[in-house]
């Protein structure tokens, strides 16, 4: 199977994306490294797709993908329990109200989640069903997030942008 890498110099491009990415994630959102709520758009996604790049180099597309996101999330050791991405409301609000900076680490996972997603399709053209799941679950509570900012910071010029590229990436994650 021919892997898709960027070049260095050019960066993120749909030239050295996989063909079924560019079909799927044809919106230039999914290509814009200034685009924070885009897959690679953050630090988060933009190291995740470095990171994954790397594995997949040394790996040669062998090994699970999800083993890859299991190691990073680990080495980046921000302490959010195995499962808050997919905690029910009351169970995740009573976490993050424990310390300020909960939010930005589950955001931070959630986004490498989403990221480990779009990069295994930008890459190899496929998503590993368990690497969907997660990045599934990881939008869904991304959109609980912006409502939490929704209703915490009502004024916050972003919301619906960031709800729209959840919407737009949820959808190419179901067909995908």
């Amino acid at each position: 199977m021919p892997l898709h890498f960027d070049d260095p110099e050019e960066g993120l491009a749909r030239e050295t994306s996989h063909p079924r990415f560019v079909q799927l994630a044809g919106d230039d959102f999914y290509y814009d490294v200034g685009d924070d709520f885009s897959p690679f758009g953050n630090d988060d996604g933009s190291d995740t797709l470095a990171a994954l790049e790397d594995w997949y180099r040394d790996e040669g597309g062998n090994g699970k993908v999800a083993g890859f996101l299991q190691e990073m999330l680990a080495d980046w050791d921000f302490g959010v329990p195995a499962s808050m991405h997919r905690a029910d409301a009351d169970v995740r609000e009573k976490w993050l109200a424990e310390d300020d900076m909960h939010e930005t680490y589950l955001q931070s996972e959630c986004r490498a989640r989403v990221a480990t997603a779009f990069g295994q399709l930008k890459i190899a053209g496929e998503i590993d069903a368990d690497v969907r799941d997660e990045a599934l679950a990881a939008i869904a509570c991304q959109f609980a997030l912006n409502e939490r900012a929704r209703t915490r910071y009502p004024d916050w010029p972003y919301a619906d942008q960031n709800q729209s590229r959840l919407t737009a990436m949820r959808e190419v994650l179901s067909v995908a």
